[in-house]
């Protein structure tokens, strides 16, 4: 699975000072209205612009700087560097402390993101389809509680996902980690300095053991979740790159800098500090360029940005001559660094929604467009929103009312998300409800029986799309399909317990959308359907290029296991179906095909060896983009959602490999002439044929019931 477009996240621009010597001194910031700190650092703010110009150009020019998603983890560890400073720069303990640091943090923070929810909301009712509505409105509220992180850790591990577009709301992942980094750092904080006040008790000077104490605790938190970091993106690279365990350690890292840098300080020598400066932002250079989707990431490949972060922040490079302290203080550079939350929150919902608007991709102009919309955005959300909230003097002077700002915030756009999600779910009711009655009316005249069947009439698009997005087998609902890692050996059995012939299907989920097209066979000619799926994990005995540790052998011991099961369990045939579309490992590309059709020789040599019959159903269409939101964004030119027979109908090794057996105990069904003629289409007689780019929807597999339960008759005469 490929991993989605990251997104990039900003900090609160606090001051840090005080730390060294060579640190810029500031006065601690006065929150009283139009109260500032005298000066900040220049060279973080510049930093700030770096990262987050990385993270724009990514997401309008994936590939331009495949590498631009590490922006947010240098905005991590500015981050953490400046929580952790002004943390260990505030005197004393307790409660009301700990209230006025998340009160600031709500001033600063909730108020504009608020603003671009609700917005960006109000531009998904206007423009975005039913197919997306929903789930954009869902992930507003996860957004608005700052759970989107964990939510995409969800839905980006789902096998059936990864065809499904990304959301408006989808870049709030980073926010919601670092909010939550946000009220759990203060508590651990405390709680160390607590414990070594208790430990210093009579002793001289008891800040030396408070200082050691947030080191051992920085550096605790940062090499615990960075050795997690690094497991879970072996093992579980989809979820890992979302969830917070595995993330945490780069704001600790920020954080281990800040507390480093009270008991000991950088070198004095220019020399050394502009050459700090400069190899660390030659590491989020070299990162920018060279990273890109392939990278296991965050894992150890974190470590380039973060310390390269790390690097510039603790040269303090700022009038540092020799350094880039002159080039990150230019006033352009440092307004995009100051305004870099704001661009944050608005440059992300323009690029998703604006596609869906035109009907079409952005052009180079229109991405150019969407930098110069978003620039303006976030200058007046700043201006207008963001600072006068943030320093008003009713709320700096009230805790109570800053909260309550807070609670009418999440009320007020997890509401507005709520109603549209009722909205968008109603109005799929009452579609969902129109097509079947106009399914219902249309009898056999549907889906492949208009082909079938010269005397049905075009029906059209029958078939809303977001009814088609739903439309999957119940192998998915009923728990049959076995997911990665592949621990699991689960299985399901379809049919009339006393049947008198038993069938296994087996393969990836490939093999699982045939089921419906054989639900009323099982019943009329008494056969008993049991299913051995591996969701895309194809049927051979070689490793297969699949992420993750021991995801690849996992995937050939359930493979060994279905096989046997199927041997051994006294079955009269044997059903197979793959998608081989994950690589088979060591192989070249050219070479792949040739060896993909020797490995499934040997799965077919496995049935017919013990004298079992073999079905094998001929792999069906993979269309450039998912069939169902292509509908849905280009309504009027359904043409363009589906592509020649030579493109999308691939070759199929595993119809190959049974063609050329000579057992005699081998068969091939296809479905070709029923979807492809000279282009395969999206839409066939009135049914959007596929669920995503690939796999059949329940209601046109049905319609193939006639063609698939023929060849299952021929195949158990054999």
């Amino acid at each position: 699975m490929e991993r989605p477009a990251p997104t990039e996240q900003m900090s609160l621009p606090t001051c840090a000072c005080g730390l060294t010597p060579h640190a810029p001194s500031c006065a601690p910031r006065s929150e009283h209205a139009g109260g500032r700190s005298s000066e900040s650092r220049t060279d973080i703010q510049g930093l700030r612009a770096i990262a987050v110009a990385a993270v724009v150009a990514f997401h309008l020019w994936p590939g331009g700087p495949t590498g631009g998603y590490v922006g947010v983890d240098v905005f991590f560890v500015i981050s953490g560097y400046l929580i952790t400073s002004h943390l260990l720069r505030q005197p004393g303990h307790g409660g009301g402390r700990l209230l006025d640091f998340w009160a600031r943090r709500v001033r600063r923070l909730i108020p504009a993101a608020s603003l671009a929810l609700l917005v960006t909301l109000a531009a998904s009712v206007v423009w975005l389809p039913l197919t997306v509505l929903g789930t954009a409105a869902r992930e507003v509220i996860a957004a608005t509680v700052y759970v989107e992180n964990l939510r995409l850790a969800l839905t980006q591990a789902n096998y059936l996902d990864v065809d499904q577009p990304d959301w408006p709301a989808q870049h709030y992942w980073s926010l919601s980690i670092e909010e939550q980094f946000y009220l759990g750092w203060p508590l651990l904080l405390g709680s160390a300095a607590w414990l070594a006040a208790r430990v210093a008790r009579g002793r001289r000077p008891p800040e030396n053991f408070t200082r050691w104490s947030a080191v051992v605790v920085t550096g605790a938190v940062v090499a615990a979740s960075l050795a997690w970091s690094v497991q879970k993106t072996a093992t579980d690279p989809a979820a890992a790159y979302f969830v917070s365990t595995t993330r945490f350690w780069e704001l600790a890292l920020g954080g281990l800098l800040a507390a480093v840098l009270t008991v000991r300080a950088m070198p004095r020598a220019r020399a050394v500090r502009a050459g700090l400066a400069w190899a660390g932002l030659g590491m989020i250079g070299w990162a920018v360029v060279r990273f890109d989707a392939e990278t296991a990431f965050p894992g150890a490949a974190a470590l380039v940005p973060t310390v390269g972060a790390c690097l510039v922040i603790a040269a303090a490079a700022d009038g540092l001559r020799g350094g880039p302290g002159r080039a990150l203080a230019w006033r352009p550079v440092q307004w995009l660094g100051n305004a870099s939350y704001a661009v944050y929150l608005w440059h992300w919902p323009p690029i998703m929604i604006l596609p869906y608007a035109l009907g079409r991709s952005l052009t180079v102009i229109e991405s150019v467009g969407v930098i110069a919309l978003t620039l303006v955005l976030a200058a007046l959300s700043q201006y207008l929103v963001e600072d006068r909230l943030r320093w008003h003097p009713v709320l700096v002077r009230s805790r109570r009312l800053t909260f309550a700002m807070l609670a009418s915030c999440v009320v007020v756009v997890a509401g507005a998300g709520a109603g549209v999600v009722a909205y968008a779910d109603a109005a799929e009711r009452t579609e969902s409800a129109a097509f079947e009655a106009a399914a219902s009316r249309a009898g056999s005249c549907l889906g492949a029986g208009v082909v079938r069947d010269p005397a049905c009439q075009d029906l059209g698009l029958l078939m809303p799309p977001q009814v088609a997005l739903k439309d999957k087998p119940a192998v998915y609902a009923d728990g049959c399909v076995n997911k990665e890692p592949f621990i699991a050996r689960n299985t399901c059995t379809y049919g009339p317990d006393a049947a008198g012939r038993r069938i296994a299907l087996v393969g990836n989920s490939h093999a699982g959308h045939w089921v419906p097209a054989l639900e009323k066979a099982l019943w009329s000619e008494r056969w008993q359907l049991t299913t051995y799926v591996q969701l895309a994990c194809y049927t051979v005995d070689q490793p297969l290029v699949l992420e993750g540790a021991g995801v690849s052998e996992n995937c050939q011991k359930i493979n060994k296991w279905a096989v046997g099961s199927i041997v051994n369990g006294g079955y009269d045939l044997v059903i197979m179906s793959n998608r081989t579309h994950v690589p088979l490992a060591g192989v070249s590309p050219a070479g792949q095909q040739a060896a993909a059709e020797r490995a499934y020789r040997d799965t077919l040599r496995a049935f017919t060896g013990a004298g079992l019959p073999v079905l094998v159903l001929r792999d069906t269409p993979a269309m450039p983009d998912s069939v169902p939101h292509c509908i849905a964004k280009h309504p009027d030119d359904l043409d363009s959602c589906g592509g020649p027979a030579g493109v999308v109908l691939r070759p199929d090794p595993l119809a190959a490999a049974a063609r050329a057996d000579d057992t005699g105990l081998v068969s091939v069904a296809s479905v070709d002439h029923l979807v492809c003629g000279e282009r395969c289409g999206p839409v066939i007689g009135g049914l959007i044929a596929y669920s995503d780019r690939s796999h059949l929807t329940t209601t046109f597999a049905r319609t193939l019931a006639p063609e698939v339960t023929a060849a299952v008759r021929g195949a158990l005469t054999r």
